[in-house]
């Protein structure tokens, strides 16, 4: 089959999500022997991949242009609506390919996430009002239309499959979990091992404000503990080093900046318990790798952690923006070297039960293009 996916970014200038998903699935593709291709926003050397702007409004508007190059494929492959004018102009031929959409998010989701909230009694802002309101409104206004001009919608989680599509169409809809490639074995000389790890990206979403307050209660009960943060710099975050410095914590933490997707393995089996405290996610590549590297996850109970954590047994989930609870699920593990490791052990079934999603994604693509 030729294969077109729409994304709007991909690595390595922006690491995890819908850029690292699709990645995967493009490589895998032509591994298959399917001849894949990506159109993006994002410059890479891979075959296949091909960069036609930089900025999200010479994106929205300039993926449309592809619309007589898309004809030639069989499928095309969406993530939500963010190709809406390409969407909308091969919707209107008589003739074109068949378009399948991959669901990560719902911005219903991700608006209520960036609302202002209080962690211990201290208010925090949430996110830029623009993109709480106005880009929000247009997000899911764009992904409305989207799920009416294509064939097939394929949510990533079941929490995601509800809000996007509602009850009644999400009992339906097929969900497809990532796909999860080999890890490297490779280590990285001199990584110091920690106790505590968070990998991803800033901002109120991911309430990387918490962090402070999850490690001033763990070394409060375990004074060595250490903290190591991977995916930004101090400056992408404003504030947060000084919560630190605040608690007299900056000594206990470290902060790598963005690195590498091949690097993660080694941060994942360097420390004891990844911790996420985010409002809203749809399935975190960081959860599902890290469980694969045999790290328990101490994670909040939104969207779609649940179905990749196994609460009390591969590791923990906690009520959100409650930074005690987390950290006290993270002293549970620290002190109980047994358990933890046991949880470890259960966390790898990931590993096991992952699907070839290159083949399910494309039985899905044939099965609408044959009928």
């Amino acid at each position: 089959m030729k294969v077109l996916h729409v994304v709007p970014y991909y690595p390595p200038e922006r690491l995890g999500g819908v850029g690292e998903y699709a990645a995967r699935l493009h490589r895998a593709l032509r591994e298959a022997g399917h001849d894949s291709h990506v159109l993006t926003r994002g410059r890479s050397a891979e075959p296949g991949v091909e960069c036609v702007a930089r900025t999200r409004l010479g994106w929205f508007l300039r993926s449309a242009l592809w619309s007589r190059r898309a004809l030639s494929h069989d499928v095309v492959h969406v993530h939500g609506g963010e190709a809406l004018p390409l969407l909308l102009t091969l919707a209107a031929r008589r003739r074109r390919p068949r378009i399948l959409a991959t669901f990560h998010v719902s911005y219903a989701g991700v608006a209520r996430s960036l609302r202002p909230y209080t962690l211990e009694g201290r208010r925090f802002p949430g996110g830029p009002v623009l993109e709480r309101t106005l880009l929000a409104w247009a997000h899911r206004a764009a992904d409305a239309l989207a799920r009416r001009a294509v064939d097939v919608v394929v949510p990533i989680t079941r929490a995601c499959a509800l809000e996007v599509l509602g009850p009644r169409r999400a009992a339906d809809a097929r969900v497809i979990y990532h796909g999860l490639p080999a890890l490297s074995p490779a280590s990285l000389p001199g990584l110091p091992r920690v106790e505590l790890l968070y990998v991803g990206r800033p901002g109120a979403r991911k309430r990387v404000q918490a962090l402070p307050f999850v490690l001033a209660h763990v070394r409060a009960i375990v004074p060595g503990a250490r903290l190591r943060i991977v995916g930004f710099e101090w400056a992408a975050e404003p504030g947060l080093r000084d919560a630190f410095a605040a608690r007299e914590l900056l000594e206990a933490v470290e902060c790598t900046g963005p690195l590498p997707s091949r690097e993660l393995p080694a941060h994942y089996r360097s420390a004891d318990a990844l911790v996420v405290p985010s409002a809203y996610e749809g399935l975190p590549l960081v959860i599902v790798e890290a469980m694969q590297c045999g790290l328990p996850v101490v994670a909040t109970r939104v969207s779609g952690h649940p179905e990749a954590v196994a609460d009390g047994a591969t590791g923990f989930l906690v009520p959100l923006d409650d930074p005690r609870a987390l950290a006290a699920r993270c002293v549970d593990l620290l002190r109980d070297p047994p358990r933890r490791e046991a949880m470890g052990r259960a966390a790898r079934h990931v590993e096991g039960r992952a699907i070839l999603y290159a083949a399910a994604v494309t039985r899905s693509m044939a099965d609408k293009k044959s009928g």
